[in-house]
């Protein structure tokens, strides 16, 4: 995320210059190819229908995150580009889980045994909406997040700190401080 002057909000990159790698990150999918998963990006990136981004620079910064990771990627990206105040009414935004439905059905994705790994509750919905097992990676512990949006939903199956954390949940070696299931 980076700050945005235009909104004043926190928002996804725009230029590839503005892509940064979340501590431990190529590790993470190192850890989670190791382990036999599919591993497919799922984004909203409203600045396309807000006219703030462009596709050409979407595939910019994608290019640099996959740089960036390299040799660590994924194996698919999907992206919502639609924004909820410009009356789409898409399937595929998260929260909804059309993302995650439509790379489960092209690349024969067994869903229930699936993670959804994000660090945000619209990750936590779209993967429990999918069907999947969740992730939420944040240092802010859930009742701190229950102060400030709604929860319902949106809890996650396990709360890591961090990437190494999330890796440990995977592979069931994670000592669940939050297990909320």
């Amino acid at each position: 995320m980076v700050y945005d002057p235009t909104h004043g909000l926190l928002d996804s990159p725009r230029r590839s210059e503005q892509v940064e790698l979340m501590n431990g990150a190529a590790a993470f999918l190192e850890g989670v190819r190791e382990r036999g998963y599919f591993v497919v990006l799922v984004t909203n990136q409203p600045g396309i229908s807000k006219g703030t981004l462009s596709y050409t620079d979407l595939d910019s910064v994608h290019g640099r995150l996959a740089e960036l990771l390299a040799p660590q990627c994924w194996d698919d990206v999907r992206f919502c580009p639609h924004h909820p105040e410009f009356g789409s009414g898409c399937e595929c935004r998260k929260p909804k889980p059309g993302m995650l439905l439509d790379a489960a059905a092209e690349h024969g994705i067994d869903l229930g045994q699936s993670w959804m790994v994000g660090d945000g509750l619209v990750d936590v919905q779209a993967g429990r909406a999918a069907g999947c097992r969740t992730v939420l990676v944040t240092r802010l512990k859930v009742s701190v997040i229950e102060a400030f949006f709604e929860t319902e939903g949106a809890e996650p199956h396990v709360v890591a700190k961090d990437l190494l954390e999330a890796l440990q949940a995977i592979d069931g070696s994670f000592r669940f401080k939050k297990h909320l299931e």
